[in-house]
């Protein structure tokens, strides 16, 4: 199977398979735990606020970690890093199932999130290398596309399993079988940096740190990741794209790690239903939405100035209108139907969004790209509300707290927005910056 380019032009389906498949075990475990918060809620007798808090634990750490990792997604080979990150899912997992308390279990998650915190730059950059600009939107559809079919999974399965052998087998379940990933993983080639761009001489970036210290490294990674840090933050669209997602995100994510609880409270499902309801929800309709969204950002690359942003901020907003409207329903399949149709409108965003962003990113800083992504949507959002969400379900009720959390999605949509004036011109610098380089080194 090859991807085909609107010019004729193919490209190998191999390397995104392999990705894929990563992406589809990442979310697995991470919507794990969106299933059992239920039984979870009944065997430890937990508040809206601690189960808010297991989900910060595994974002907030991941979001930190992912800034070290993209550094080094940009230093070192990137198929080994993932290699040896799906290797020890199993054993991170396991130490989920073994928990015997809030805290046990808090600890836990935090230490799942460090984990794979790991394999997202280092992937989100060879998926750069392997496919250019014209074929990303349905490369990261396809990608989008396993993170969200894992992620409605992931909460079937926690649904599922959680009813009938109990919630401690479910974190078995998911974790085991990633490791095998490990083995094509490690086969993959590891293209030059910039080869879509164009670049066909390697750049060395290890031979900068061979022979140091131990202290003398971490001292040069700290600097060189500060640089560049400070580069990304510097590129307009980027600026736009990270306060944007940041608010955005806070919305999106403190829906969806509340939804199965929601439907339990709200629309007389049981535990296993809500699960199931909500799991098919986000695979269903993640598909289809991400397939779309991958499919519209490619027809809109070079055709509409700022196009794929468009479509990021017009996704948005349709998505927020129509899960309000399915909150104030009472007639259950309605609701359902609403969400449905939301959740088809807001994954058709992603591709187009991670698109956008490696567009405009140069092609030796994209690990650092995507970390600081993953920085600023936990930080400023992702991390911060499933706890805050639970806080105030404590003290009025999760039908008000999905309410009070509505403005930042409108509001990240609005500020995405303001990118459409600069991507273009930002991406044609990555361009002509990666052909300089690639004829320098030629020479």
């Amino acid at each position: 199977m090859r991807i085909t380019a609107r010019d004729g032009s193919t490209y190998a389906a191999g390397p995104l398979a392999v990705l894929a498949g990563v992406n589809i075990v990442d979310a697995l475990d991470v919507s794990i735990l969106r299933g059992i918060l239920p039984y979870l809620e009944d065997d430890w007798d937990l508040s809206d606020l601690q189960l808010g808090l297991l989900s910060f634990a595994f974002i907030f750490v991941h979001a930190i970690a992912a800034v070290p990792a993209g550094w080094a997604a940009d230093q070192f080979r990137r198929t080994r890093i993932i290699g040896w990150t799906v290797m020890s899912w199993g054993l991170l997992c396991s130490l989920s199932a073994a928990a015997v308390g809030f805290w046990h279990l808090f600890f836990a998650r935090a230490l799942l999130g460090f984990g794979q915190a790991i394999d997202d730059p280092a992937s989100t950059s060879l998926l750069s290398d392997f496919y250019p600009a014209k074929v990303r939107g349905r490369i990261f559809s396809f990608n989008q596309i396993a993170q969200t079919a894992g992620g409605g999974i992931g909460v079937v399965i926690g649904g599922v399993v959680g009813t009938t052998i109990g919630w401690r087998w479910a974190f078995l379940v998911v974790g085991i079988p990633g490791m095998l990933l490990a083995i094509p993983a490690f086969r993959l080639r590891e293209p030059i940096r910039g080869e879509a761009e164009g670049a066909t001489v390697a750049t060395e970036t290890m031979a900068r740190t061979e022979g140091m210290g131990a202290s003398t490294f971490l001292r040069h990674a700290a600097t060189d990741l500060r640089t560049q840090l400070r580069m990304i933050f510097a590129i307009p669209t980027m600026r736009y794209v990270l306060v944007g997602v940041g608010t955005l995100l806070f919305t999106v994510s403190g829906t969806a790690a509340w939804l199965v609880i929601y439907h339990d409270r709200y629309s007389g499902m049981t535990e296993s239903q809500a699960a199931a309801a909500t799991g098919g929800i986000l695979a269903i309709a993640g598909l289809i939405g991400t397939f779309w969204g991958g499919s519209m950002a490619d027809r809109l690359y070079g055709r509409v100035p700022g196009g794929r942003i468009a479509l990021v901020s017009g996704s948005i907003l349709v998505c927020t209108a129509l899960y309000v409207v399915s909150y104030n329903v009472p007639v259950v399949p309605v609701r359902l139907a609403l969400q449905f149709l939301g959740t088809i409108s807001i994954t058709g965003a992603f591709p187009a969004l991670r698109a956008s962003m490696l567009d405009v990113v140069p092609t030796t800083s994209r690990g650092v790209g995507v970390s600081a992504f993953s920085l600023a949507s936990a930080l400023f959002g992702s991390a911060l509300a499933p706890p805050l969400v639970g806080l105030l379900s404590d003290l009025t009720s999760l039908y008000a707290a999905f309410h009070l959390i509505l403005p930042p999605i409108v509001i990240g949509a609005l500020i995405v927005l303001r990118a459409r004036s600069t991507i273009e011109r930002d991406a044609a610098a990555v361009i002509a910056a990666a052909a300089a380089i690639s004829d320098t080194e030629a020479v």
